[in-house]
């Protein structure tokens, strides 16, 4: 009997496990497949080196920029919480969106190799704001009491709430580094004359470079973005904001400068909303609207029944879809959609095969969403609903009456996220299967002056649809647990 249970259990696991190992060997056979038909050399060109250098510099002054912007931005978090959708909307508005309003508001300087860092400090400063928020309101109460009563001096009060916010710190410079050594859709909108290792993958890709420039470049960007990963999935997180706590006191300046920043996002959001104020192309825009909703919801759906099946393996013991959330973060997005544009020749241009890559691209985003609030779930519960239910009965137990709406604002997430998904929509759409992010991607790169401007009008639709999408994920209230 004992033999039949364990000979019973290591099939259950087996069986929970072929989710994850499926998922796996697909997202890894576009790179795969990819090496195979450049075969591998080790010829970096001069020009390759430059875009290396380029690309590594960049990032780090657009980490520096986001920490400075994230700082200015501080006090009007903690002081006027009003301030904080208004900041995130160039963050959770799509890159291009954001971009394109950048390029009206700064003019010619943002197609000089600062316009790049520019735009990644623009989008990635209220992130930081976010992170190092949070930090700062799980300071111990006794502690921000013991700075307001003693604490005189401003360098001394300044070097204390450093020191405290050094997990947020460094955390948010090496995540927005490795964002920006990864960008692909701001030096593309930005004329590409400052390419990244990401954007010359796209260009060797859509030119006719030679194959071992091509397969050099490929090799070097794998390693470069694992290399990365490694720190990044061992790197402490920023505690988690305590509601209880109360911040430092901000003083006059502070609450300037604040404001003063947050003036500025106000700016940059009306540039993303105002062509809207000026329709262009409307009667051409909506197949493309109906192709990005579709995609996006089919998309959202894959995604989720993903992660119910992730759940099910780590329910059932599994560690496979924490590897599967790792490898699919690390690796680079523009090299996977150039695997999956020859592996797709058959269903090339269609959205069937578009909708297919954003699950496989869009699920660990949607498991990162789900996964908090499983764990926050008492263990004890968990192996006993798995002990007596089973991993599958008792996922879809604890996703009825607990995850509900945890699942819902997972797959609007999951569904804005396809909305502004513009490398996969470049390489792998054509024609009438075009959607809406990679059409106003066309036009805001083309020459003409008439489809820079119907350009600009998607751009801001895009940018609504998206936003739109996010407000209401966060209307939707989790349920606290208790137990």
């Amino acid at each position: 009997m004992e033999a039949e249970v364990a000979e019973g259990g290591r099939f259950r696991l087996t069986v929970y496990q072929a989710p994850a190992l499926l998922y796996l060997f697909v997202f890894w056979t576009p790179y795969l497949f990819l090496l195979s038909r450049y075969g591998f050399s080790s010829g970096l060109d001069e020009y390759t080196l430059r875009v290396l250098w380029f690309t590594s510099w960049q990032a780090a002054l657009s980490a520096l920029l986001s920490l400075v912007g994230g700082f200015a931005l501080l006090p009007a978090y903690l002081k006027t919480p009003w301030v904080k959708p208004l900041a995130l909307i160039p963050f959770f508005a799509p890159a291009l969106s954001t971009v394109d309003a950048l390029i009206r508001l700064h003019g010619d300087v943002m197609y000089s190799p600062w316009g790049i860092v520019i735009a990644h400090g623009v989008y990635y400063a209220p992130y930081v704001a976010l992170l190092l928020e949070s930090n700062m309101r799980s300071m111990p109460a006794d502690m921000t009491e013991a700075l307001d009563l003693y604490v005189r001096r401003l360098g001394t009060r300044l070097k204390i709430v450093l020191w405290e916010l050094r997990p947020s710190i460094l955390y948010s410079l090496y995540t927005v580094f490795v964002f920006s050594f990864l960008s692909f859709t701001t030096p593309l909108l930005l004329g590409g004359r400052y390419p990244t290792l990401e954007l010359l993958i796209y260009i060797y890709a859509t030119s006719y470079a030679s194959t071992a420039l091509a397969s050099a470049l490929v090799a070097l960007n794998l390693a470069t973005t694992l290399a990365l990963a490694v720190p990044l999935f061992r790197m402490r997180s920023p505690p988690p904001a305590d509601p209880a706590s109360r911040p430092p006191k901000m003083g006059l300046l502070p609450t300037a400068v604040g404001l003063a920043a947050a003036g500025y996002y106000a700016a940059v959001a009306f540039y993303i909303f105002s062509p809207l104020l000026a329709p262009r192309g409307v009667a051409e825009v909506w197949p493309y609207v109906l192709n990005s909703i579709l995609v996006a919801a089919v998309a959202a759906t894959g995604s989720l029944v993903l992660v119910l099946l992730f759940l099910m393996a780590e329910g059932a013991g599994s560690r496979l879809p924490g590897v599967a959330y790792a490898v699919a973060l690390s690796l680079s997005k523009s090299v996977f959609a150039l695997g999956f544009f020859y592996l797709a020749q058959p269903l090339y241009g269609t959205l069937l095969i578009l909708a297919a890559a954003h699950i496989l691209v869009i699920s660990p985003l949607a498991y990162s969403l789900a996964k908090p609030a499983w764990d926050k779930i008492r263990q004890d519960v968990r192996e006993s609903c798995t002990l007596y239910l089973g991993p599958a009965k008792c996922v879809f137990r604890i996703v009825a009456e607990l995850l509900g709406p945890t699942i819902v604002q997972a797959w609007l997430i999951a569904l804005a996220s396809s909305l502004s998904e513009t490398t996969l929509a470049l390489m792998l759409t054509t024609g009438a299967s075009t959607t809406l992010s990679a059409v106003t991607a066309h036009l805001l790169t083309s020459r003409g002056p008439e489809l820079v401007e119907t350009g600009h009008f998607y751009s801001s639709l895009l940018a609504l649809l998206v936003l739109v999408t996010v407000a209401l994920s966060r209307l939707v209230k989790t349920r606290p647990f208790s137990f």
